[in-house]
């Protein structure tokens, strides 16, 4: 079985494997600088680069005519500064591909993309189950359940909320696999690194919570991940993932109701633990896949491309 792709990576791969089995295509990296000829016959489709030398920014913001000027890209707007960049660029487009759970696309028309809103096509994040085998088949007992987070500790991903949250708790494991400093009150059990099966299937042992804390994260795809390992996922509406049955709620704003809320997972019924498991696999499998991804960009470029 082949390793795991990380996104950003993951998303390039499958959907330049599909769009090139449409349409004659060309491949360029989104950090790569320089310029290329622009025919009016193209679509050019980019993931935008904060440098303003790299081939995305100066291919858009190119006054030369082309069929049409396409962006994919991760968005979220409680950190404004994050993708600010990117707003003269969705001025310029015609389409914006953004990779967006269901929060984000409910609260655009408070944000500073309002006035582009009806360029936005939301697509969600997918994962290959298949390189995510379901692990997670039996629970801790109550009082030695662990809580688990897989990610960097960037501004947007709301570290400082969950070392409080992890502090109002008692002495259960909890554990933390990432990059950058480290978050108080939970241990750091590796640096990142591709999360093999084999890997995963030590964690799953010992942890049995998957816990998310994003302050304005588009649609992290470690959350489509937990998933599908079968770890029941708690997380903020700001990660992404709102209004989800089987998801459980956290907040931004009250360490106590976080505390709270995990700490009645720990006592919760094994029963009730595994429906949330099976549903959340049965969601990902179902829903967050490569072929609903692709196919949404696909509809998306296609009446530009048969003009």
């Amino acid at each position: 079985m082949p390793q795991p792709l990380s996104a950003p990576f993951s998303i390039t791969v499958h959907l330049h494997k599909f769009l090139h089995e449409h349409v004659s295509t060309k491949l360029y990296d989104w950090e790569e600088n320089g310029s290329i000829k622009l025919n009016e016959a193209d679509v050019i489709l980019g993931h935008p680069h904060p440098n303003p030398n790299t081939i995305v920014q100066k291919t858009i913001l190119d006054n030369r005519k082309c069929r049409a000027k396409a962006l994919i890209f991760p968005i979220h707007h409680a950190i404004a500064s994050i993708n600010e960049f990117t707003l003269p660029l969705i001025e310029r487009s015609d389409i914006v591909f953004a990779i967006m759970g269901r929060y984000w696309h409910e609260t655009l028309d408070g944000s500073m993309f309002a006035p582009w809103k009806n360029k936005i096509t939301r697509l969600d994040m997918a994962i290959d189950t298949r390189q995510y085998p379901k692990l997670k088949e039996h629970f801790n007992l109550p009082g030695r359940r662990g809580y688990l987070f897989i990610g960097n500790n960037r501004p947007e991903k709301g570290c400082e909320i969950l070392g409080e949250t992890m502090g109002r708790l008692r002495n259960y494991p909890k554990g933390w696999i990432g990059e950058g400093p480290e978050i108080p009150n939970i241990q750091r059990i590796a640096r990142y690194s591709t999360l093999t099966p084999e890997f995963m299937s030590l964690i799953v042992e010992k942890f049995d919570f998957f816990v998310n804390t994003s302050v304005s994260d588009a649609n992290p795809a470690t959350i489509l991940e937990a998933m599908a390992w079968g770890f029941p996922v708690a997380c903020t509406p700001q990660s992404g993932y709102h209004n989800i049955p089987s998801i459980v709620q956290l907040s931004t704003q009250d360490i106590t109701a976080n505390a709270d809320t995990l700490s009645e997972l720990q006592y919760a019924p094994e029963e009730y633990l595994l429906e949330l498991s099976d549903g959340n696999r049965d969601m990902v499998e179902k829903h967050y896949t490569w072929g609903r991804f692709c196919q949404t960009v696909w509809r998306g470029l296609k009446p530009f491309i048969q003009e």
